[in-house]
């Protein structure tokens, strides 16, 4: 597991948004993230069907085209940030 990344889910996630939202999969391409582009933008926490998936799953893949390090350090950066300040609805 790294510090920035997609974060993982779990198998049956896994198995069920596989075959309903187009490149799921491809987020498994690198290595799970402590935090990530998706948890900054306030794509976190419990999915309540597949559109709010499809979203954090977009937001996980432009992570994945446009990575660079000083994009993980502002995402490091706005977690800190966040974790001291925030008020997240959906974040536990």
């Amino acid at each position: 597991m790294s510090v920035v990344g997609p974060r993982p889910h779990v198998k049956d996630l896994n198995d069920k948004y596989d075959q309903t939202i187009n490149n799921y999969t491809d987020r498994i391409l690198v290595k799970p993230g402590i935090t990530g582009l998706s948890q900054i933008t306030g794509h976190r926490g419990e999915t309540s069907g597949n559109e709010s998936m499809s979203s954090r799953i977009k937001i996980d893949i432009l992570y994945l085209k446009s990575w660079s390090l000083s994009l993980d350090v502002v995402i490091i950066f706005k977690t800190i940030i966040d974790v001291l300040f925030g008020k997240s609805k959906n974040a536990y």
